[in-house]
C-alpha cells in the first residue's frame, strides 16, 4: 500500500465549531419564544396544509394547458411545486427555525401521501437546479426558475414552458405569503 500525502485533509475538531455558546443560547431562546407564542404550531399547520393542498387539490385548475399534466411533464411540475413551497417557507416565515419546522411537517405529509413521484423527486437533481437559480438571485429569479422548469421538461427555450414555470413559482410564493400573513405569525 502506497503512502499518500494527507496534509490537505481537514479533520473535524469539535473545539473549533462555529456555534458559540451565545449562538446556541440565542437559538434556544428563539425556539422557546416561538413555542410560547404559538408560532411553532402555526408553522407545523402551514406545512401540513400545503402538503395536503398539493396532494389533494386538482392541480389542473392552476395550469394554463393540460400538456403540463402529461406523464413526461407531471414529475417536473411536482418538483417545481415542492421547491416553490420550500422557497416560500424560507422567504416569508419570520425565522429559520419556523421555516425548518414547516418544511419538515410538509415533507412528513408528502412522504406518506403516496404521490407516485415524491421519492423520485427527492432523490433527483431538480432541487439543485432550482436552488442554483435562487442562489444566483437578482430581479430575474422567477424567470430563471421558469427556464430551469423548461429545461427539466426537455423543452429548453420553449417560451410556453418558461412562462408556465415562472407563473407557477410566483403563484406558489404569493399563495403561501398570503397564508403566512393570514396566520399572523409573531416576530
Amino acid at each position: 500500500m502506497a503512502y499518500t500525502e494527507d496534509s490537505d485533509v481537514k479533520i473535524f475538531d469539535p473545539s473549533k465549531k462555529d456555534d458559540s455558546p451565545n449562538d446556541v443560547m440565542s437559538y434556544v431562546e428563539g425556539m422557546a419564544h416561538h413555542r410560547q407564542n404559538g408560532n411553532v404550531d402555526k408553522a407545523k399547520e402551514l406545512g401540513v396544509e400545503m402538503a395536503l393542498a398539493i396532494y389533494d387539490e386538482d392541480q389542473s385548475s392552476k395550469l394554463s394547458d393540460e400538456i403540463f399534466l402529461s406523464a413526461e411533464i407531471f414529475p417536473q411540475l411536482c418538483a417545481l411545486m415542492l421547491f416553490s413551497t420550500e422557497a416560500a417557507f424560507n422567504y416569508y416565515l419570520p425565522s429559520p427555525q419556523l421555516s425548518a419546522i414547516a418544511i419538515n411537517a410538509f415533507h412528513e405529509v408528502m412522504s406518506r401521501s403516496n404521490l407516485p413521484v415524491y421519492d423520485e423527486i427527492m432523490a433527483g437533481p431538480e432541487f439543485s437546479f432550482y436552488f442554483l437559480s435562487v442562489r444566483k438571485g437578482g430581479e430575474h429569479t422567477a424567470e430563471d426558475i421558469g427556464k430551469v422548469f423548461a429545461m427539466l421538461c426537455k423543452h429548453k427555450d420553449d417560451q410556453k414552458f418558461i412562462d408556465e414555470g415562472t407563473r407557477l413559482y410566483l403563484m406558489t410564493l404569493n399563495e403561501i405569503q398570503q397564508k403566512i400573513t393570514d396566520m399572523k405569525f409573531e416576530n
